[in-house]
């Protein structure tokens, strides 16, 4: 049996510790990478007492020799890297007055700038096996602006046209890239006691869960784009 590895940039509580959790159940050897490692340690060691190898790696996304540096570790730690995930977030959420250039720069850094470095890297890794997904974690403001969201929502669409870019030049070469349009805050650390009351988050779990389908799809019925919310979110 060949070894699959899942690999998570932007490991850790919520999403990314679900996401983990997902890949570890379904038989495959988990990378976690973030750029602090005090928080992975325990994951990894949970992951690996399922059977799996989990591994935690210190990386920048918005680094270039730190992401080119994480690919070539992974893979040569836990074998090639079968499916990635960009969960970087971070959000900056300020009144347009309020808002600096610096606010603008590192949003744009760590979704947009670190989205194009994780593509890049797997598909240098991927592209010479002629296989391998690449899924983006979006967000509302990434297809729409929101009042606040201006650093946010610039970056979250930027990293959109990124993934779009990327699963037109490398669908042809077996390569599936999917962005998440999750049009709803995550359930984890962010939501607030208020929408978790109103039912209002989408659960880190059943998303984690859309990701995996998404990422086992058939080539000849591949989503790009995948549009979710909870159940009791307006359609806007």
């Amino acid at each position: 049996m060949v070894n699959k590895t899942a690999l998570i940039v932007g490991a850790g509580p919520g999403l990314g510790t679900a996401l983990a959790k997902k890949f570890a159940s379904e038989g495959y050897d988990v990378a976690l990478a973030a750029r602090n490692l005090d928080r992975l340690g325990s994951l990894a060691a949970e992951l690996s007492k399922g059977g799996v190898r989990a591994k935690a790696f210190k990386a920048d996304a918005t680094n270039e020799e730190s992401m080119t540096a994480l690919f070539v570790d992974v893979e040569k730690s836990l074998g090639p890297i079968t499916v990635v995930v960009h969960n970087v977030n971070g959000r900056v959420v300020k009144d347009l007055l309020d808002l600096s250039v610096a606010d603008m720069e590192s949003q744009w850094r760590s979704i947009c700038l670190g989205g194009f470095l994780t593509g890049r890297e797997a598909a240098r890794h991927m592209l010479p096996r002629g296989a391998g997904t690449i899924v983006y974690i979006g967000g509302r403001g990434g297809r729409r602006g929101i009042a606040k969201f201006t650093a946010f929502g610039s970056a979250k669409a930027g990293v959109r046209s990124v993934a779009e870019c990327l699963a037109r030049e490398l669908a042809p070469s077996g390569i599936h890239v999917v962005h998440i349009a999750v049009e709803a805050t995550i359930g984890g650390p962010r939501a607030n006691a208020e929408q978790v009351a109103k039912d209002a988050v989408v659960d880190p779990t059943a998303l984690a869960e859309v990701v995996y389908q998404t990422h086992i799809q058939p080539k000849s019925c591949w989503a790009f784009e995948v549009d979710l919310r909870a159940w009791s979110e307006a359609f806007l």
